[in-house]
């Protein structure tokens, strides 16, 4: 007959030690029998609680990249995918965890006998102290990480709740591994060993460890958070009314534009029409913290940084399963998880969009303000919204190229009909500006020149036919001076070359400059008088070290001025010359020194607390996505390799 005990009397020893009482105790430790070895009961032991981690953490952890990060969570299907990685994730780490210390105190315990049994239980209770604080941090890091800069505190209707669901789960995993790891030298001890038994549940206690934990996590939350920026007040959305400044608002961003280049071709005369642009009110801004045009012309258009906005830069990435994108972080570390997942097909290559932003632009703003708005071709503009005035987004040319049923490519959707009925003319047109002005077919250097001439050509083109004079606000964005500098003169392009090659490459780009200045030629003649003219210009990726370049020409224009300027401070500077109030939650001001004194004192500066929150629409079905084209084309544009 077997000296081994039955399963009722382990089961009774087990209970005798307090280890039964609780329906969780029971689930985790039903795998605990006289017959399993001390490795497989740990084991399953442990495979048990990183099963409840899971399905404790996984839907908590994606209904908080819900809230904070809508862009990755599209969908139930996006939230529910999400749920399964994450809680596997977590579940394996813990169980990981949970089987190393259980299992080797119970080794301990089984071949040093009674020298050990005696010290099983407080090492059982550091051990769960161990996992529990490892959960505890681990959680508040990943609510860090989920969290905006400069919003975890003031979104505290969010920040508490999960400082305590994170304080509630960490202690109750460090509770199972205490049990498991006691059951486990209980299991290897042969017989029942009153120092093995579980103290008596104290309310105040329970709650004591519940308040110690949430400081911990308050604690550990405020020190990652101490170099964020100042918190803001959350605002209603606007739906003021400007004042009346009678201003007519053109906008041109350049991108790629290098200002002593431009200074040289001004002083032999052949620039006439920017000189008299730049002999205006002139400001130069700080370069951008990277060479990456979606986050520079985002932070312009947002008048907030990156880490606010919420666009980092062109490229992403999607999680395998979903519609959703999540940043691809910058840096070394970045790039390795990136190239990682990618490599096992949990995430692939996409592209930022408007998804990913969270503020709005100087357009949006002005629309909401009551301002007939129109923008074309700017980065992060598709989705385009409805209801933020004329918007040609980013895909419109491909969307009028390629027909098909509209997915927010152009807003209001209503033009979308008449507008594709024009493009061929437009389209052909545009093009034989661009092959008029380089001709030939066969030189490399002048088919990079036609290539990025066709990306300025084709926005002028669409904001010509639908920038109606009654806009109180157009912008375009120009990215063909940025690609033909990149292409020709980039650190993968100019490197090794003859100095008569380079010489050709620099004399091609004069010819750029000059094709340029053509073609916003109307846009800067066609002012009026009340007309105002804003150049935005920044150097592009291939001088990201050099200053940029805001230049106002017009009657409001203080002529004089020849200023410095933060980045931050174009957007207010371009919605205060609307009559648009300031907002005291973005970090730049309204420079009225770059506006003449009639115009100051005509209006007057006015302050909101903010702009409200920028909420994103669902797209309609029966959509045709552009995704894959849109990639194609960054890759053929020298955007993402």
């Amino acid at each position: 007959m077997s000296d081994k005990p039955s399963v009722d009397d382990l089961r009774a020893r087990l209970k005798d030690l307090g280890y039964l009482d609780a329906g969780v105790d029971r689930f985790v430790l039903g795998p605990v029998r006289p017959e399993r070895g001390l490795l497989s009961v740990a084991a399953r032991a442990s495979s048990r609680i990183g099963v409840l981690a899971g399905l404790l953490v996984g839907p908590s952890a994606s209904a908080s990249l819900a809230v904070r990060l809508p862009g990755l969570v599209t969908g139930l299907h996006d939230g529910v995918v999400l749920a399964v990685y994450l809680g596997v994730i977590f579940g394996v780490a813990v169980t990981l965890a949970a089987f190393l210390v259980s299992w080797l105190l119970g080794v301990l315990v089984a071949r040093m006998g009674g020298a050990w049994r005696g010290r099983a239980q407080p090492l059982a209770r550091v051990a769960g102290l161990l996992v529990a604080a490892a959960c505890l941090a681990y959680l508040v890091l990943w609510w860090r990480t989920v969290t905006p800069a400069g919003s975890t505190w003031a979104g505290g209707a969010w920040t508490f709740p999960a400082l305590g669901a994170a304080a509630a789960l960490s202690l109750l995993i460090g509770h199972v591994v205490t049990l498991t790891t006691l059951a486990v030298v209980a299991h290897a001890s042969g017989v029942p060993d009153p120092e093995l038994k579980l103290g008596a549940r104290s309310w105040p206690l329970t709650i004591g460890l519940g308040l110690a934990a949430f400081g911990a996590a308050a604690g550990l939350l405020f020190l990652l958070s101490r170099g964020d920026p100042l918190p803001v007040r959350e605002a209603a959305p606007a739906k003021g009314i400007a004042t009346a400044t009678g201003v007519r608002l053109t906008v041109i961003g350049i991108d790629g534009f290098d200002r002593q280049f431009v200074e040289r071709l001004r002083q032999a005369g052949r620039l006439p029409r920017l000189a008299r642009l730049l002999d205006g009110a002139r400001a130069t801004f700080p370069p951008s913290d990277a060479p990456d045009p979606a986050r520079t012309w985002t932070s312009i258009a947002t008048g907030q940084p990156p880490d606010v906005h919420g666009v980092s830069g062109i490229e992403t990435r999607r999680v395998a399963g979903t519609e959703g994108t999540v940043t691809a972080e910058q840096g070394t570390l970045g790039r390795v998880v990136a190239a990682a997942t990618d490599l096992v097909r949990l995430t692939r290559p996409a592209l930022t969009t408007g998804l990913q932003r969270r503020s709005k632009t100087f357009w949006e703003v002005a629309a909401d303000y009551g301002l007939g708005t129109v923008v074309v071709n700017w980065w992060a503009t598709w989705p385009a919204p409805e209801a933020s005035g004329v918007v040609l987004s980013d895909r419109a040319t491909l969307r009028l190229e390629r027909g098909g049923a509209l997915d927010a490519e152009i807003a209001p959707s209503d033009l979308y009909a008449p507008l594709l009925r024009q493009w061929p003319g437009v389209r052909d047109q545009a093009r034989r500006r661009v092959v008029a002005a380089f001709p030939s077919e066969h030189d490399p250097v002048e088919r990079v020149l036609r290539q990025a001439a066709e990306q300025d050509a084709l926005p002028v083109a669409l904001l010509h036919q639908f920038g109606t004079p009654s806009a109180d606000l157009s912008t375009v964005y120009l990215p063909g001076l940025d690609i033909a500098h990149y292409a020709l003169l980039g650190p993968s392009a100019g490197g090794g070359l003859p100095a008569s090659a380079v010489a050709a490459r620099v004399e091609a780009l004069e010819r750029y400059y000059l094709f340029l200045e053509e073609l916003i030629a109307p846009l800067i003649e066609g002012a009026g008088d009340q007309g105002l003219v804003a150049l935005i210009a920044d150097p592009g990726r291939s001088g990201a070290s050099e200053q940029g370049l805001l230049a106002l020409a017009g009657a409001p224009a203080r002529a004089d001025a020849d200023v410095e300027v933060g980045r931050h401070d174009i957007m207010p500077t371009l919605l205060y010359a609307l009559g648009v109030p300031a907002s005291r939650e973005l970090p730049g001001r309204p420079r009225l020194d770059l506006l003449s004194p009639a115009f100051t004192v005509r209006a007057p500066l006015r302050e909101v607390d903010g702009y409200g929150r920028r909420v994103i629409a669902p797209r309609p079905a029966n959509v045709t996505p552009l995704d894959r084209e849109m990639m194609e084309r960054l890759k053929s544009l020298g955007y993402v390799r």
